[in-house]
């Protein structure tokens, strides 16, 4: 988005005279040199977007000032002095209106994005619709793209200035008054970014500015419009592979419903322009005025063009647009050392929910062991293949990022060779229940049996077997006792056997027992 704004008189720029050399006129007897004008726009792109956006400045602050004299403005306001004063001093307002918004961070449930101290530094009368587009685009676009789907907001974000819309498609409006020295400029801007791209890769943002400047209490004054459609092409890497935009200006300078107008539209393709057309002009606009026109509409039209679709390439490749929810068996937990599992990652749109195509890239990003295949592009819906490191509790984490035509998703899966616990299960005269964390580690499982319990305490010599000691009573008995175990079997199920000599409180109670428990890993599918 970008405003078409009064701004302070001179250059704007706070070094050396940085313009191009002097170029022929853009308009010669009402028609368009596309040579002339490339030039100048080519100039343009080539530099940093600081002095794009001071330049933009100088062409406004020549057209518009000019304006204010053809439409008699400048007359009605007591003459050139008293025009100066007031063009800078609405210049100044407006400026500082918007570099208040770029200041203030955007949320908008439940993101926030804040402008740092990276953004452009603009010079003095540089006007604040070009902060707006810099900072405001890209702003509604980051700051919405945790919006969950579905979900639809709005906000104020700052006096006449709303942000609303939903993954999709994102809006700003801004609605601005200012009147002092004997002037009332009225501005008002929609700008709209749909960041996630159509299923043929496309991409739309348009932007539309309203300006009028009058005496304040007459209709004495000028009007301006600006109209500009952007849509991109997304490659099937998610890139921006081309963009086009579509554009329209035009301006009304009248004294009592008398004066002059200008009209230029034109389109241009990702680096030049395909056309260019002074629709019409009357009353008094000569050549120059006309050129000044031509270069400020082609001029806004390269910087909103980029703008909008460096805003929107921001969503789309957030992940905004696009999910990935791989799945991985066996595991991702508690896997066998050495063994593999099989990794699906599916993308899926998360505007309509069908397949976007493009390519799917994997690699071992923590961890031991290794994917395959490995840090290349495989087609989506993508295999892969994770094989677990050679030794039990080790780890590794899996990174995966789908790109197409549709956005960007990234998601990882870690897996493990965690020995983890197990649910102990079953027995013989005394059902037993219970967790056992760690099979090498101390642990203790509780038995049941007709009017009694019993507590078995096991004291392990490895992850296979050990010693072990029981206490229990109940029903007006008591009984201790101690023994082997032994753990036989392959995950996720094993079986623990007792063999102990224990005693009761009653004669001849004393014997030897055995019990058979199942141990069953927890959450393991491998």
């Amino acid at each position: 988005m970008a405003a078409l704004l009064l701004s302070g008189c001179g250059s704007g720029s706070n070094g050396p005279d940085d313009r191009p050399a002097q170029q022929g006129p853009i308009v010669v007897d009402g028609v368009v040199d596309l040579t002339a004008l490339q030039q100048l726009v080519d100039t343009q792109r080539a530099r940093s977007k600081e002095q794009q956006e001071v330049e933009l400045a100088r062409l406004d602050n020549v057209l518009e000032r000019r304006l204010w004299t053809e439409s008699g403005l400048e007359a009605a306001l007591g003459g050139a002095a008293a025009a100066d004063a007031a063009f800078a001093a609405h210049g100044k307002a407006i400026t500082g209106e918007a570099r208040a918004i770029g200041e203030k961070p955007i949320v908008f449930r439940p993101a926030v994005f804040v402008a740092g101290a990276a953004d452009p530094s603009i010079g003095e009368g540089l006007f604040g619709g070009v902060l707006i587009a810099n900072i405001g685009a890209e702003g509604i676009v980051v700051g919405s793209n945790d919006l969950k789907d579905g979900e639809r907001g709005s906000t104020e974000w700052a006096k006449g200035v709303k942000v609303s819309g939903s993954r999709e498609q994102m809006e700003l409006a801004v609605d601005a008054t200012h009147e002092s020295d004997g002037v009332t400029t009225k501005l008002v801007v929609k700008a709209e970014v749909s960041p996630c791209p159509d299923t043929n890769g496309r991409v739309k943002a348009s932007a539309k500015v309203d300006i009028s400047v009058t005496k304040t209490g007459g209709s004495t004054g000028q009007k301006g419009t600006l109209d500009v459609a952007v849509t991109g092409q997304v490659d099937d890497d998610a890139k921006l592979e081309s963009s086009d935009a579509e554009y329209r200006m035009q301006w009304a300078a009248f004294a009592n419903s008398k004066g002059s107008f200008v009209d230029v539209s034109g389109g241009m393709g990702s680096t030049k322009f395909r056309s260019v057309t002074l629709d019409r002009s009357g009353g008094t606009p000569n050549g120059s005025l006309q050129s000044d026109a031509v270069a400020l509409a082609s001029v806004y039209a390269m910087l909103i063009k980029s703008t909008l679709g460096e805003a929107a390439e921001k969503g789309w490749q957030s992940g905004r647009c696009v999910a990935l929810k791989p799945t991985a068996a066996p595991g991702p937990k508690g896997m066998k050392p050495s063994a593999t599992s099989t990794i699906n990652a599916a993308p899926r749109s998360r505007i309509d929910g069908g397949p976007v195509g493009g390519t799917v890239r994997a690699a071992l990003t923590a961890g031991g062991a290794a994917v395959t295949p490995s840090d290349s592009k495989v087609k989506a819906d993508a295999t892969f293949t994770y094989t677990a490191p050679d030794a039990p509790d080790k780890s590794g984490t899996v990174s995966l990022e789908a790109r197409s035509k549709r956005g960007v998703a990234k998601a990882s899966i870690d897996f493990d060779t965690k020995q983890g616990a197990y649910v102990a299960s079953g027995g013989l005269a005394v059902k037993v229940s219970g967790t056992v964390p760690d099979l090498a580690a101390p642990f203790d499982l509780q038995g049941q049996g007709k009017g009694f319990t019993v507590v078995y305490s096991y004291t392990p010599t490895s992850a296979t077997g050990g010693t072990y000691t029981y206490r229990g009573s109940g029903g007006g008995v008591s009984m201790a006792g101690s023994g082997t175990y032994q753990i036989t079997g392959s995950d996720p199920v094993l079986t623990l056997k007792q063999n102990a000599h224990g005693c009761v409180n009653l004669p001849g109670g004393c014997a030897r027992t055995a019990n058979v428990i199942t141990l069953t890993r927890v959450g393991s599918t491998g």
